[in-house]
């Protein structure tokens, strides 16, 4: 094993330094007493050094090692030590967050490599990658802590995106959890080769700083000498800090004022003089102190010692025997200080010294040592009394008095803040819920705000207001500087909507444009960029950062979709998001057609050109202008090359004309928008966001469209693990026990519903969920449950509660938690191996039938008579004249009917049939969209002939009723049904209402059409449009109004999509503070996925909620986007079953298809009708690669390429045309490829939000593999 490295790096660098230390201060690391030491080996189980730290010094502890993973197994069969070559290139500390950031390249030495694995793409190599994350963990865990949080993150050429793991403890770090996410991505990735290295980010978190609710905690060398809580204490060179902190403690407890200052006074040894006395007279030896000493100590001194240990996160280490006198002290780095004062150390208001906690609100604290009522622990009981006012029963006259008492000026007391429920002795917050608002067993709806039962509400989507419009906006754009390959913006320009302009230039531009916008004149604005949020913003966004300011970001995996200031209340976003065209192309849609935008601005600033410079100079044989798209460079060379060589180009000028356009253009979309819908879409993010409230403010209907519960609808929910568990048990030990799945429902107990129960043993069976049932070892008791509405603690007293009513009526109650049984299932081979092979069908969940569109090449190659035809405007078609569920489904579990009967969704088991040229059912396989008759072979892309069985042909998922209905008409037979969704109300009326506005002013400003050149014909037109769409067309309002017509356009495509957005997408949160820091890394309810350090100042942190704390959701209904989808692929089948092997091509709205003259479907100029893609003309040669990637030459010899992921170019077509395609299809060589570079691909840093150009170059092949291709070019589905 090979190390790369500076001259002083050690064979394993030690990222846990002695105290945190800027970059130019000089090591003071030495060398640490090794414990459990043995030899390091790539050939057997790996144990690693580790210290224990207690006092001033290092004692080994007997037993399993307290530091880092103690074993690390390695299963190769080649010796790879001497091929890993791991060589640091960066590494960056920050002392806020005590935490680093380290770059590593790893990477295989060819020549070490055996032979055999010399070409071998890395996913056949697993041992050698598991070797290189082996040696790795090993490099960057050495000497941390097991509460060091640890991520790792993997890049290498030819990898789309980053493969990283989730931030986790080093505790739970294993080789496998590393190498998995790895192997899984590299299955996508076969042409990354062994001997190709790879870039490892690793960040490490020391965690000797606390975490938890409330507990803000501190850097421990800059502010153990700001903190008036904590009392330093000297370091000495014979580690006597312990008995030192124990004498200068307890003199501020008795307030011994001469010994305090005698003790303070430095220049005098009066306080090791008293330790080394102390040690005398206790017995014990001088030198560091354990615990068994500091016990000592406590008898000697008849005081009690509470250490809190940095090491355990800043919580309780050791606590001595409960005494009358109490000293605290903070045990950090093996080094004693004193804590004066707890609430001072941690930053709280209240300090609970019988459970350890601080907190700041004394109404939401829990314990039992004190008095629930007036919160003091010396509350002793006597004549009890109610109060009237709060309805809580008080222990004594004095017990009434503490609770009314208010603790300040403006200040509430305890009875005026909470109140109980006499009939379900529930406590709760006025704030939360007043008392006349209160309902036992109710919480407050978010969508009705009324106080309902949330195991039976169930709600709907309710009527909203609207945002104010606003004209406070600020229209911007950025230049920048390319020739280093890092952007430097070097101008700017910005534009108030009146058109009031300020210019920066320089390399200063845009920090003087940040500091002039994010100004306090500013306050409330918006501004907005074409492309915001793939540039322009990542400037921003840097600025910021650098500045310290944590903004409030949406992102968008590398991108950030708005950005908004803190306290300014300034918010960036993109007007990409509105318009989702081209800023050359905006003047055209709004009908302003004197606005251009100059291409050869775009030209000079994309290629590095000067802002000034002689076109004299220009050749067009360099590669300079190939970036430019055809259309472009046909503008191009018509309109520049042709004017003489004294032409100078002008970027100030360029770039103020695009700021003006965009403005402009923008400012005419929202007066439209606004004029049509009363909703001002710049208050939005995107055009999806602002078509919502357009809908609900004036076409929702009440009461139609459910607010679809974020857990379910639990009164029908059960565990899958709560039924493998009991199952386990049930198998293990040869009984029987009931549970939801083998019997009507869960077993009900006297009206307590059990998850399982053997009445052969008088036993009940819990599986607790964590968050649902509040355990004490996952969360702490105040966290709220978001869906409940309830403390962890109350739901823990509920279901300790349960469980003791259930004992209580004589039956044998055994609980299992949800934590305790995955740790179980880890650690318990016959378990693990029981659920592997313990099939539990999970209930219905209805975004598994939220399917996307149906896009295929069904032959690759054609020659012949073929027409392109599509759909137009599919989905407002769907949305207006499609049925959609209406209300709450109802769940069916049992004692099924006919499908036929069914309007909803269906979770079932088909047999699809053989022979089906164009199968019906969608199935995910293989992260993509299929339609196979042969579950097996989708798998495992299986081209030969089908043999598998009927079983395994069988597909288990959940779709919409209509589309299983048409399935069945086509030979899929429904072997079993496991649960259904039934809607008993259905109605096609829900939007259109709003389809209809849009389409009507859509084509009033369209004009007439050509060919309504009479009055009688325009009344025609009117008639018809009428009896088609039933929309009443306005003859004073038909004319061509391009924005009008556009924002039509946007409102009708853009509408249905926000319905079945994920609610629970990975958020990016930036914290500017150690509290803010901590809190959010040790939030029980979030999933951290990964933490970064932009700047010394600012973390950013990547999260999703926690199962069971995902909020509730007023805006979305995955069964209104399941059936939109549904209904348009049913829609595109109907046409696609008519034309049958004519199809060579389709995709979500159109089809390409080979035509006899007889088959063409009809044409028309209504929604969901057909029109000629190609007016008129007919493809005489198709060819194709896969979805979204075919290439066809017309009758007229134009030949047209599409391929997704492939911006054709200029440059790029002389590679990627119609002529390579059709010979790398005919080929049919899945190895061949035809290479694509890129000399100046723009790139984003989103961890230091910097844009380069970088080369890329991108590998174009053949990648069907939807369907089973046959010798001459045409296909069928897999099962066939």
């Amino acid at each position: 094993m090979i190390f790369e490295g500076s001259d002083d790096d050690d064979d394993f660098r030690n990222y846990s330094q002695v105290s945190p230390r800027s970059d130019d201060e000089e090591s003071d690391d030495v060398e640490l007493p090794r414990s459990d030491i043995s030899i390091f080996s790539l050939e057997k189980t790996m144990q690693i050094p580790l210290y224990h730290q207690v006092g001033s010094g290092f004692e080994p502890q007997p037993g399993p090692s307290s530091r880092g993973p103690a074993f690390i197994e390695n299963d190769s069969s080649e010796n790879l030590d001497n091929a890993v070559i791991i060589n640091e290139i960066n590494r960056r500390r920050n002392q806020r967050y005590n935490a680093e950031e380290v770059t590593f390249q790893a990477r295989i030495d060819p020549e070490q490599i055996p032979p055999r694995l010399q070409a071998t793409p890395l996913v056949a190599a697993v041992e050698a990658v598991r070797s290189l994350i082996s040696i790795l963990i090993l490099r960057c865990t050495q000497n941390l802590s097991p509460f060091d949080l640890i991520r790792f993150c993997f890049m290498a050429v030819g990898l789309d995106r980053p493969v990283s793991t989730v931030l986790m403890r080093v505790s739970e770090l294993t080789v496998e959890r590393v190498v998995a996410p790895i192997i899984h991505v590299l299955q996508s990735y076969k042409n990354l080769k062994l001997k190709d290295g790879v870039t490892v980010d690793v960040i490490i978190i020391h965690r000797e700083v606390g975490e938890g609710r409330n507990r803000r905690v501190i850097n421990i060398e800059s502010d153990r000498l700001k903190k008036k809580s904590v009392l330093m204490i000297p370091y000495d060179e014979e580690g006597l800090c312990c008995s030192k902190a124990i004498l200068y403690a307890l003199a501020h407890l008795e307030n011994d004022r001469p010994s305090i200052n005698a003790m303070r006074d430095i220049r005098r040894p009066y306080l090791l003089k008293k330790a080394k006395d102390l040690h005398r007279d206790a017995g014990v030896s001088l030198g560091a102190c354990t615990y068994e000493d500091i016990a000592i100590f406590e008898e000697y001194l008849n005081v009690q010692v509470i250490v809190i240990s940095s090491e355990n996160l800043n919580r309780v280490s050791y606590r001595g025997k409960d005494r009358d006198r109490r000293i605290n002290l903070w045990l950090h780095k093996g080094h004693y200080d004193v804590i004066k004062s707890l609430k001072g150390f941690y930053g709280s208001k209240f300090y609970c010294e019988p459970c350890d906690k601080p907190f700041d609100h004394l109404e939401n604290h829990r314990c039992g040592h004190v008095c629930p009522v007036c919160m003091r622990r010396d509350c002793f009981p006597g004549q009890s009394q109610r109060c009237l006012d709060c309805d809580r029963l008080c222990r004594s006259a004095s017990c009434f008095e503490s609770h009314k008492a208010t603790p300040g000026r403006r200040q509430k007391s305890l009875c005026d803040k909470m109140y109980q429920c006499r009939d379900c002795c529930k406590v709760i917050l006025r704030q939360n819920c007043p008392k006349h608002l209160h309902k036992c067993g109710t919480t407050k709806c978010p969508s009705c705000k009324h106080y309902v039962d949330a195991s039976e509400h169930r709600c709907f989507l309710d009527v909203v207001s609207t945002k104010a419009p606003s004209d406070h906006i600020i229209f911007f754009d950025f230049e920048t500087d390319q020739s280093s390959g890092t952007h430097r913006v070097n101008f700017a320009v910005a534009q108030y909507a009146d058109g009031g302009e300020t210019v920066f230039t320089g390399y200063t531009a845009c920090q003087d444009f940040c500091s002039w916008l994010f100004a306090p004149i500013h306050k409330g604005y918006t501004a907005v960029a074409h492309n915001m949020k793939g540039f322009d913003g990542q400037f921003i966004m840097a600025w910021l950062l650098e500045q310290g300011i944590a903004p409030p970001v949406i992102p968008c995996g590398s991108k950030v979709m708005s950005i908004s200031h803190p306290t300014l209340n300034i918010k960036l976003i993109d007007s990409f998001n509105f318009l989702p065209m081209s800023l050359s192309k905006l003047p055209g849609c709004f009908g302003m057609t004197e606005l251009k935008r100059d291409i050869f601005h775009i030209y000079l600033i994309r290629k590095k050109i000067k802002p000034m410079l002689a076109l004299s100079r220009i050749c067009i044989t360099t590669a300079q202008i190939q970036c430019l798209v055809p259309q472009e460079l046909t503008f191009f060379l018509g309109t520049i090359l042709w004017k003489d060589n004294s032409l100078i180009f002008s970027t100030k000028c360029s770039l103020i004309a695009d700021v003006d356009i965009l403005r402009r253009c923008c400012l005419e979309f929202q007066k439209e928008f606004i004029k049509i819908t009363d909703v001002d879409p710049f208050c939005y993010v995107t055009i999806a966001s602002a078509c919502m409230p357009a809908y609900r403010s004036k076409h929702l209907e009440k009461e139609t469209i459910a607010m679809v519960p974020v857990r379910g609808y639990t009164n029908t929910n059960f565990s899958p693990d709560a039924i493998r568990w009991l199952d386990f048990i049930a198998t293990k030990e040869s009984i029987f026990i009931e549970h939801a799945l083998n019997r009507k429902s869960e077993r009900k107990i006297d009206d307590i519903t059990v998850d399982g129960f053997c009445e052969e043993t008088n036993t009940v069976y819990q599986f607790h969920g964590c968050s649902y049932h509040g355990c004490p070892d996952c969360f702490e008791g105040d966290t709220l449950n978001s869906l409940t509405g309830a403390t962890m603690k109350t739901l823990f007293e509920r279901t300790a509660n349960t469980t003791a009513r259930l004992r209580n009526r004589g039956y044998t109650v055994i609980e299992e938690w949800e934590h305790t049984y995955q740790n179980r299932l880890k650690q318990n081979p016959e378990l693990k191996q029981f659920v592997s092979d313990h099939e539990v069908q999970d209930r219905l969940k209805p975004r598994d039938a939220f399917y996307g569109g149906r896009t295929n090449a069904v032959k690759l190659y054609f020659e012949g008579k073929a027409k392109y035809v599509d759909f137009t405007s599919l989905y407002p078609w769907v949305n207006k004249y499609c049925l959609y569920p209406v209300g709450h489904p109802e769940i069916i579990t049992e004692n099924f009917t006919n499908i036929e009967f069914y309007f909803g969704l269906i979770q079932c088991r088909v047999l699809p049939p053989r022979g089906l040229y164009l199968p019906v059912l969608p199935l995910r396989c293989n992260g993509k969209l299929m339609f196979p008759l042969c579950r097996c072979c989708a798998e495992n892309l299986n081209q030969s002939p089908c043999e598998h069985s009927d079983e395994e042909r069988s597909m288990v998922g959940t779709w919409v009723t209509e589309e299983l209905k048409v399935a069945v008409q086509k030979g899929y037979r429904i072997t079993k049904i496991f649960e259904v969704y039934h809607f008993r109300e259905k109605s096609n009326r829900l939007f259109k209402s709003y389809i209809d506005l849009f389409l009507k002013i859509k084509q009033e400003s369209s004009g007439y059409p050509s060919n309504c050149t009479t009055d009688e014909k325009k009344s025609a037109y009117i008639q018809q449009y009428h009896e088609k769409e039933g929309v009443q067309l306005n003859p004073a309002e038909i004319q061509k109004n391009p924005g009008r017509r556009q924002v039509a356009k946007l409102a009708l495509n853009s509408f249905w999509g926000r319905w079945g957005m994920n609610i629970n997408k990975s958020q990016l949160t930036y914290v500017n503070s150690l509290p803010s820091f901590n809190n959010l890394i040790a939030d029980p309810t979030k999933n951290i996925k990964d933490v970064y350090l932009p700047t010394p100042e600012v973390a950013a942190i990547v999260w999703d909620s926690k199962k069971g704390f995902i909020p509730q959701d007023t805006a979305t209904n995955i069964f209104l986007a399941a059936f939109t989808t549904a209904w348009a692929r049913l829609k595109l089948y109907s046409e696609m079953d008519k034309l049958g092997e004519a199809v060579l091509y389709h995709d979500t709205d159109s089809i390409i298809y080979a035509s006899n003259g007889k088959n063409d479907p009809p044409l028309g100029n209504f929604l969901g009708d057909f029109t000629d893609e190609l007016d008129g003309e007919i493809i005489t040669t198709f060819i194709s690669g896969g979805p979204k990637n075919y290439a066809y030459r017309t009758s007229h010899g134009k030949t047209c390429c599409k391929v997704r992921g492939f911006t054709l170019n200029f440059q790029n077509n002389q590679s990627l045309n119609f002529e390579s395609i059709k010979h790398l299809v005919c080929s049919l060589d899945r190895n061949a490829t035809i290479p694509l570079n890129d000399a100046a691909k723009i790139t984003r840093d989103v961890k230091r939000r910097k844009v380069s150009n970088v080369q890329q170059t991108k590998l174009y092949r053949i990648v069907y593999d939807k369907r089973v291709i046959k010798e001459d070019f045409s296909t069928l589905p897999y099962g066939y």
